[in-house]
């Protein structure tokens, strides 16, 4: 019997991170057209599928109409076959009527559900996966492929490729699933369990749930490792700070209120620029005399770029050198890692560079640990 899998996008996921958005939540109805042209979680699924493919999956793809799934599937070359249309939230014929909301997103899920799939592969962030638990629970397994801005939840492979493994692993009857947290983050950064759904699981591992703020006996950790990078500095050093609750030491350490879910500059003249985009942060990388990046790790997930911090794009890390980077994690933080490694998923290419460039990150790096304590984790792609 031919497994039939869901496929179920969110076409504007991902928009944000670039442009210190931070999520597509609250998107203004006129930004609609470029995020959907923008395509970011769009490609990604395509990757995804095309990793399946490559490994000799066979599955009958069931897509959400439209923009939901079906429009990408057909560009992309995939026999995309919708079912027949039962929900006032989607037009016949396979279209979408005006720009998605989360109702449709909602409707398209129970309608893939109750259409009989056997499985739903879906593109987005923490924001789609709450969606789809609230919208078919523990019905059936689920692949989350990462395409938004932040990815907290249990329920999302390492990198597009890591999904596509996963699902060709599940349509050749080789995997299992167990419930999984979905998370999703507040305003002050901090994380909490939001629902669950079940994740399908194989041999790859899938990224783990993001842990929280490490415990106030780090505290002292972080604030030598502040003391420490200002020690190295200079009086002409331009500080990017980085999100996350270790890099915020030097924020503290420097007088600046950090953003803590986004990226700071604090400029030789004590000026301070919040939550700059990627624009903003390639031109202050460029013009500065001394630029550091104070890179912070996620916290039982072990990514270095690619959750939540999509500023740092690969052409302003291009631009800045590795050298100018100071990776920072508590040794707390370094003995969770399983394995003891760092992950970049990051889009492909260098901004203007071909597709496949090498990141610039990649390789053995020191990451700074207390008061004069590092060690060296391998940083490793997320797609390999």
């Amino acid at each position: 019997m031919t497994t039939r899998v869901g496929v179920l996008l969110n076409s504007i996921a991902g928009f944000g991170g670039t442009l210190a958005m931070h999520g597509t939540d609250r998107l203004a109805a006129d930004r609609f057209a470029d995020a959907v042209a923008a395509g970011r979680a769009s490609r990604r699924l395509v990757r995804a599928l095309e990793t399946w493919r490559s490994r000799g999956g066979a599955a009958r793809l069931v897509p959400a109409p439209g923009l939901l799934g079906a429009d990408t599937l057909r560009s992309a070359g995939f026999d995309a076959h919708v079912e027949a249309d039962r929900d006032a939230g989607i037009a016949a014929g396979g279209t979408v009527i005006g720009p998605t909301t989360r109702l449709d997103t909602l409707a398209a899920a129970r309608r893939l559900v109750a259409d009989g799939i056997d499985a739903l592969l879906f593109s987005g962030g923490d924001g789609t996966a709450t969606d789809i638990a609230e919208a078919i629970g523990l019905a059936v397994p689920v692949i989350g492929v990462p395409s938004g801005v932040k990815m907290h939840s249990q329920v999302f492979s390492r990198s597009p490729e890591a999904a596509g493994r996963l699902l060709a692993e599940l349509t050749a009857g080789r995997a299992w699933d167990e419930t999984a947290d979905v998370l999703d983050a507040a305003a002050d950064g901090s994380t909490g369990v939001i629902a669950a759904l079940r994740a399908a699981r194989a041999g790859e591992p899938l990224q783990g749930a993001k842990g929280g703020a490490s415990a106030s006996s780090d505290e002292g950790e972080r604030r030598a490792i502040a003391a420490e990078l200002l020690r190295a500095s200079g009086p002409a050093t331009t500080w990017i700070i980085g999100p996350g609750t270790t890099a915020a030491a030097l924020a503290d350490a420097l007088g600046v209120a950090g953003t803590l879910r986004g990226v700071d500059v604090r400029h030789p003249s004590g000026r301070v620029e919040p939550d700059v985009d990627e624009e903003r942060l390639l031109a202050v990388v460029t013009a500065a005399a001394d630029p550091r990046l104070v890179l912070g790790v996620v916290g039982g997930q072990g990514f270095l770029l690619g959750r939540g911090n999509h500023e740092l794009s690969p052409r302003v890390l291009a631009a800045l050198g590795p050298d100018r980077v100071s990776i920072v994690a508590t040794s707390s933080k370094v003995a969770t890692l399983v394995p003891p490694v760092l992950y970049i998923d990051a889009d492909d290419g260098l901004g203007g560079e071909p597709a496949g460039s090498r990141h610039p990150l990649l390789g053995y790096r020191r990451v700074r640990t207390g008061a004069r304590q590092t060690t060296v984790l391998n940083v490793v792609d997320a797609a390999a």
